[in-house]
């Protein structure tokens, strides 16, 4: 669920100039700027994610990522994202759920009353991480710098998890197979006590892991999923679950550390990961992210680790919890 919605803005904009520039041009030509001006965006965005990763690399000691040690096989990965997530346009149930996004954006503007600071939220239940286990916030935080998606309302104070192994990677061998990744089948748990309100199983996990290819003809952003409401206002939903691992189903009443579900790679995944994020309400569009603190948990940054009874987790760190 890395920002689907702020792509096709992007995604909108650009198609306006190209029918302004091509609009008497040939279809080819056509594409040939389409494709162009994706490119272009790609190059940029990966020249400045390196730039991010370069310090955060160099404090820490792994193995070469298989999947990017020659610049064909970067080029390559590059190539099959961006492609892909072209290919998204042409699934029509993941245009509608990117128009959704968007008139959630437009709905809190106008209507919401969003928070913006973590510190002004008073949470209504005591919650553990939904994992075991030490895990990578690869991507999430509460403020803005640190958001996973600050401009999509219900995923502003979400997170993305994944495991890392020895060699310091999320997966051993070539990472062309689910099973390489060290979270992939791992179990995941109710945050807290609830009841399920939607629960959902069937989608397959995204073939071709390991290649940034895409699933763009995935049924749901999210994936498999299992959306828990804990308190009135306080909703949790665990997503990009494993194809058959969903244990619990709507109406259920679930218990705090009760396993739901297993980490898995449908939906919108770049490789196997769980994304979660609490919201004031159901709706995947139309809820508001809520920042909440975890109980009794392990947080290890630059090589030390103390146990925090309550507090926020952020990206680039790692945390466990072993209760």
């Amino acid at each position: 669920m890395n920002k689907r919605a702020k792509n096709f803005l992007l995604w909108g904009g650009w198609l306006v100039i190209v029918f302004v520039l091509c609009k008497n041009k040939k279809f080819l030509v056509t594409l040939v700027w389409i494709f162009s001006w994706s490119w272009f965006g790609g190059v940029v965005n990966w020249l400045l994610s390196l730039k991010k990763r370069k310090k955060t690399d160099s404090e820490c000691v792994s193995e070469s990522d298989p999947r990017f040690d020659t610049p064909k096989k970067a080029f390559a990965m590059l190539f099959n994202y961006h492609i892909s997530n072209l290919l998204f346009y042409l699934n029509p149930l993941l245009v509608t759920q990117s128009f959704l996004q968007i008139a959630g954006m437009i709905s809190e503007k106008i209507l919401g009353h969003p928070v913006l600071e973590a510190g002004q939220y008073r949470q209504k239940m005591n919650y553990i991480l939904p994992v075991g286990g030490e895990w990578q916030v690869s991507n999430g935080g509460v403020t803005k710098e640190t958001s996973h998606s600050w401009g999509n309302p219900s995923q502003r104070f979400a997170y993305d998890l994944v495991k890392y192994g020895p060699n310091g990677r999320s997966f051993d061998g070539d990472g062309r197979k689910l099973e390489d990744y060290f979270c992939f089948d791992a179990p995941i748990f109710a945050p807290a006590d609830g009841v399920v309100v939607k629960a959902r199983d069937g989608i397959r996990d995204a073939p071709h892991v390991g290649t940034f290819w895409m699933d763009w003809l995935t049924q749901n952003i999210a994936g498999n999923s299992v959306l828990i409401k804990h308190a009135d206002g306080e909703f949790c939903l665990l997503a990009h679950l494993k194809c058959g691992s969903v244990q619990v189903k709507a109406g259920q009443i679930v218990k705090q550390g009760q396993e739901v579900g297993r980490c898995g790679h449908s939906g919108n995944s770049t490789e196997p990961h769980l994304h979660f994020q609490f919201q004031d309400g159901e709706s995947f569009y139309f809820s508001s992210g809520l920042p909440i603190k975890f109980n009794g948990f392990s947080l290890k940054t630059d090589e030390q680790k103390n146990f925090v009874e309550q507090d926020y987790i952020s990206k680039n760190t790692f945390v466990s919890f072993d209760g």
